[in-house]
């Protein structure tokens, strides 16, 4: 009994490097079929001219009189046999590679017979023949075991590379299914938000929370970029939904996404956000070291800032949050954004600032939302090209 025991766990392992094996198997051809067919191009290219100057050492080699036709011929011949090989190794069809060897061969020995009926340029008993053959095979071997290390190498690392830019692309996926674009109609109020990213993944969050006594919108904004911001910014959705459905409003709510984020986070991560509450007809307002709240009053036909009263979520291990109360009238516009926007410069290092949304705001009030966003992003991008996550929350309240 302890012999087949450990006969089925010598199996069992066998059995698991045959797995492994088979994954890697598929994983390169994943790779290079993702491959572009221009970037194809290039390294076939690559390998053509790598091997065609093996073909001119070979040919360094030889002491008979040699015609540009012939040279011709077997650069493109050896060039071109080993561009076949590559396609059928990349392609995993190696039973062509058979009749790419009986090619190579047969033309090969073709034009090594035709090279040496040729006129011999030296006596053939000096020792020069020698020495140009030692040195053209050494030649040619130097440069294809170069070869060889440098194809090794770069197949390892775009397995990493097609690894990591799978699950970027994993990660950007969850990021999309996280941050849809909000365009709602609830009661009196018209809502719009959306989120547009500065690379394949954004740490910046809106979202739009119902309940059976009114609404929470919220724009969030995870400092740095890439996949970790992403995952956090995950985990800030999850726990803001939960602490909703328990109840939680206002500074609470705050307070309770600090206390479960903050264990989470590494020490340097911190989280600035703003949230718009409305529970009968009433709005409240929580900012977390977000970028002020900018409301266009339609009575007096400006834009006034709410600034943010309290740090950004996870800064301290300990910290309090307070709300305030918004007067929204019919025709008031309630903008909550990223400093994505705000702080897109030119060249110069000059940012956009907050007065050219402000005077937009005014200047589009009568239009749609999603009209409005588009104006407000497009300042953004004329003043430069975005290097930073850009997200906005619009509010409008009906007549």
């Amino acid at each position: 009994m302890p012999r087949r025991r450990g006969h089925n766990i010598a199996d069992s392992a066998t059995i698991s490097r045959l797995i492994a094996k088979y994954k890697a198997y598929e994983r390169q051809k994943d790779f290079w079929k993702s491959v572009p067919a221009r970037s194809l191009a290039v390294l076939y290219a690559g390998i053509f001219w790598i091997f065609a100057t093996i073909a001119i050492l070979v040919m360094m080699t030889r002491t008979t009189r040699i015609t540009a036709a012939q040279t011709f011929s077997y650069v493109l011949l050896c060039g071109g046999v080993s561009v076949l090989y590559a396609v059928a190794a990349l392609r995993r069809k190696y039973i062509l590679m058979l009749p790419i060897a009986v090619v190579q061969v047969v033309g090969f020995q073709w034009l090594d017979r035709i090279i040496s009926r040729g006129t011999s340029l030296v006596d053939p008993a000096s020792a020069l023949p020698s020495q140009l053959q030692t040195l053209g095979v050494i030649g040619s071997l130097t440069l294809a075991a170069g070869y060889s290390c440098f194809f090794v190498f770069f197949n390892r690392e775009g397995m990493r590379y097609f690894g990591a830019h799978t699950e970027i692309a994993l990660a950007r996926e969850l990021h999309q299914a996280l941050v849809p674009e909000i365009n709602l109609q609830i009661g009196r109020f018209e809502i719009y938000g959306a989120s547009l990213p500065s690379g394949e993944v954004g740490g910046d969050l809106v979202d739009l929370v119902q309940s059976a006594d009114g609404w929470t919108a919220y724009v969030a904004d995870v400092s740095g970029h890439g996949v970790s911001p992403g995952v956090l910014m995950a985990m800030f959705k999850a726990t803001v939904h939960t602490l909703l459905l328990n109840g939680c409003d206002g500074a609470k709510l705050l307070d309770g996404i600090h206390q479960t984020l903050y264990p989470l986070k590494t020490s340097n991560m911190f989280v600035t956000a703003g949230f718009l509450q409305e529970r009968g007809g009433h709005l409240s307002l929580s900012l977390a070291g977000h970028p002020a709240l900018l409301h266009f009053q339609r009575c007096a036909g400006l834009t006034c800032e709410y600034p943010a009263q309290d740090l950004p979520l996870g800064i301290l291990p300990q910290q309090s949050f307070t709300t305030r109360e918004i007067d929204c009238e019919p025709g008031d516009i309630l903008l909550l954004l990223t400093d994505g926007i705000t702080e897109a410069a030119d060249r110069q290092g000059a940012e956009l600032g907050v007065e050219p949304i402000k005077s937009g705001l005014q200047q589009w009030a009568d239009l749609p939302l999603a009209e409005v966003f588009r104006n407000i992003r497009e300042l953004a991008i004329a003043v430069g090209k975005q290097e930073d996550d850009q997200t906005m929350l619009l509010i409008r309240r009906a007549s």
